[in-house]
């Protein structure tokens, strides 16, 4: 039933979906004979300005925009009008969170086309003024063909075309609200663009980057503006794509993207690099068949990038080349062509250091044979008493500076002057100088000889990784080559490795997980990026019912809750009855469970949370 009535050109069919405000009705118009949506106010709403206000403003605000990505407006009730709703055009789909909660996305390059749809229809709305203020996945459609809308500017705001700013309002959806928003302070379009980050982290990771138990919580953690790197959370982020995520979600808006095209572009270049170039095509394919999409898709996108890689070394671009390749690895490990390419970069740069422990080695040589030198004509000088001699020798006739060893080679001394008679002045450019202090030998050679050193330790030295650690669950010791290094977290989530040949480290979460170990070496395995993702296998939990009293024709089930698999794990048990609750490497490390117990025709069902490897035991009172 319609709680307001409506024009009678617009024949209701069907509800299709239930708002904070508003219904949305699947409706039939009647004169233009097409489809539409009806999006009416709750009756008990009517009487309040702001939620008349806001359904006004989504009406105004999209009448002004023509865009393929945004949900159009065809009809509004109007100010004044008895009922208040605005008709626009019906999507036959589902919105995006109903398809990420039914679906994750495969591979980050999936999220940024869909970010870069989004943000293309965000962008027109920007070009008129328009802050939407509540981007989110709830606020996207997806339509059967695959087609992306943005919808629902009922909190949007038309910016001070001069100021080209307003006053932050908390309206909008606390876990993709900006931090400006919280603070009272004004708002650009800076504040959309930290909120299409946050889908973006969240697509690409499967989490949200500020998460709570409850909306006090998230908006605390957004107010602080620490998330986890993205790429601890899923492996196949790059560090290309976690650059682009952490600028959009910086605190100050001053370092994230002035203008959402400039991270459009990014993003762009982060998926054509992996030959996704025609985003809304390749949206079109995935949306409509995603098994389909996904046969294959790994392969497909490790070849484009090792082809982009190639292209970056042919221009002696080596570090951009490295980006992709690493890329490739983290969608295929065992890629041919990139583990051949790394070979080969690998030899060049044990050549390299077999060159510099050379030179180290004939610098070393070299300097030994000056030093000699040196010492033995000090010593024939200390036999014949005439330092002016030494340096004679030494040096080149007129030359000033410091002896050189391994210099060229001084030519033969001049012939002693005769005696000249007493009070005689002696012209000035033969004026006696006094001799020249000559270094011993350990006083000169001491420099060079440290500087080769150095040189040498380096070339010989083994060289050190720094890995960044990603475990799940966060909570582990980490130990490498038998010993314990320390306990992980946010202030020690890295581990240096001596590249000197195979160390394993290990994760340790023994109360809930089982042990994960990785190999780790030059001649073993160097994760890509140097950032080393593991996933510990959790326990199973064990769980026992007892009821109270007992009763012997009572049968008892235990189901999962909350999990949007189509065969959630369920099975009956005893009473008393001890049965293993089993977790999956990709669950959390903590589930409800529902315990129902049937007594002939009366049910009682209690709600139990329980985490991996515990053991617990609960008792139902069936005389509750």
């Amino acid at each position: 039933m319609v709680p307001n009535p409506l024009p009678s050109r617009y024949r209701i069919i069907e509800e299709v979906g239930q708002g904070g405000m508003a219904v949305v009705y699947r409706a039939q118009d009647e004169t233009l004979r097409r489809e539409v949506a009806v999006k009416v106010l709750h009756p008990h709403l009517l009487a309040e300005a702001e939620s008349r206000a806001r359904l006004q403003r989504e009406a105004r605000a999209v009448a002004k925009l023509n865009h393929d990505g945004i949900l159009q407006i065809f009809d509004y009730s109007g100010d004044d009008a008895e009922s208040s709703f605005i008709v626009t055009e019906f999507i036959d789909g589902q919105t995006l969170k109903q398809f990420l909660t039914n679906r994750k996305l495969p591979v980050p390059e999936l999220a940024a086309l869909i970010v870069l749809e989004v943000g293309d229809a965000l962008a027109h709305a920007h070009s008129f003024g328009i802050i939407h203020r509540d981007v989110k996945p709830e606020n996207v459609m997806v339509r059967k063909d695959g087609a992306v809308k943005l919808m629902d500017f009922g909190v949007a705001q038309v910016v001070d075309l001069e100021r080209m700013t307003v006053t932050g309002q908390i309206l909008g959806s606390p876990a993709y609200m900006a931090p400006e928003v919280l603070d009272g302070k004004t708002l650009d379009f800076r504040s959309d663009i930290f909120s299409l980050g946050v889908m973006l982290y969240q697509m690409a990771t499967g989490v949200l980057p500020f998460a709570g138990k409850n909306p006090h919580e998230v908006l605390k953690r957004i107010g602080e503006g620490r998330f986890a790197d993205p790429r601890t959370v899923s492996s196949r982020v790059s560090d290309q794509l976690a650059k682009v995520i952490a600028r959009s979600l910086a605190r100050n808006p001053d370092d994230r993207y002035p203008r959402l095209a400039l991270m459009l572009d990014d993003l762009c270049t982060y998926v054509v690099d992996a030959g996704l170039e025609n985003p809304r095509e390749e949206l079109r394919r995935f949306f409509t068949a995603p098994e389909d999409y996904e046969k294959g898709l790994d392969h497909r996108l490790a070849t484009a990038l090792v082809a982009s890689g190639q292209r970056e070394q042919a221009t002696r671009r080596m570090a951009r080349a490295l980006e992709l390749w690493n890329r490739a690895l983290a969608l295929e490990p065992e890629n041919p062509t990139v583990l051949a390419e790394l070979r080969r970069l690998e030899r060049g740069e044990r050549l390299r250091r077999w060159v510099t422990l050379a030179v180290g080695l004939a610098l070393l040589v070299g300097i030994g044979s000056g030093t000699f030198a040196i010492w033995r004509h000090a010593m024939r000088a200390r036999q014949g008493g005439n330092a002016e001699r030494i340096v004679a020798t030494l040096q080149p006739p007129g030359a000033t500076g410091p002896i050189v060893a391994g210099g060229p080679k001084a030519p033969a001394p001049r012939p002693k002057l005769a005696a000249r008679p007493q009070n005689v002045p002696v012209p000035s450019s033969h004026a006696p100088r006094e001799p020249r202090r000559v270094a011993a030998p350990a006083e000169r050679a001491e420099p060079r000889e440290e500087a080769a050193r150095e040189s040498l330790a380096a070339a010989a030295s083994p060289q050190r990784v720094e890995l960044t650690l990603g475990p799940h669950p966060p909570k582990v010791e980490v130990w490498m080559d038998g010993q314990k290094r320390f306990d992980f977290g946010p202030r020690q989530d890295r581990i240096v490795v001596p590249w000197d040949g195979p160390h394993t480290l290990e994760f340790r979460n023994d109360s809930c997980c089982n042990r994960k170990e990785v190999t780790v070496g030059p001649q073993a395995y160097r994760p890509p990026g140097d950032h080393l993702y593991v996933n510990l296998d959790p326990k199973p939990a064990r769980l026992s019912v007892t009821l109270q009293p007992a009763r012997a024709d009572a049968s008892i089930l235990l189901r999962e809750v909350g999990d949007s698999r189509p065969n959630p794990w369920r099975t009956t048990v005893r009473p008393g009855e001890r049965v293993p609750v089993p977790f999956d490497a990709g669950d959390e490390m903590r589930k409800s469970l529902d315990v129902v117990v049937f007594l002939g025709d009366k049910t009682l069902t209690e709600r139990v949370n329980i985490t991996a490897g515990e053991s617990r035991q609960v008792t139902v009172r069936l005389d509750q």
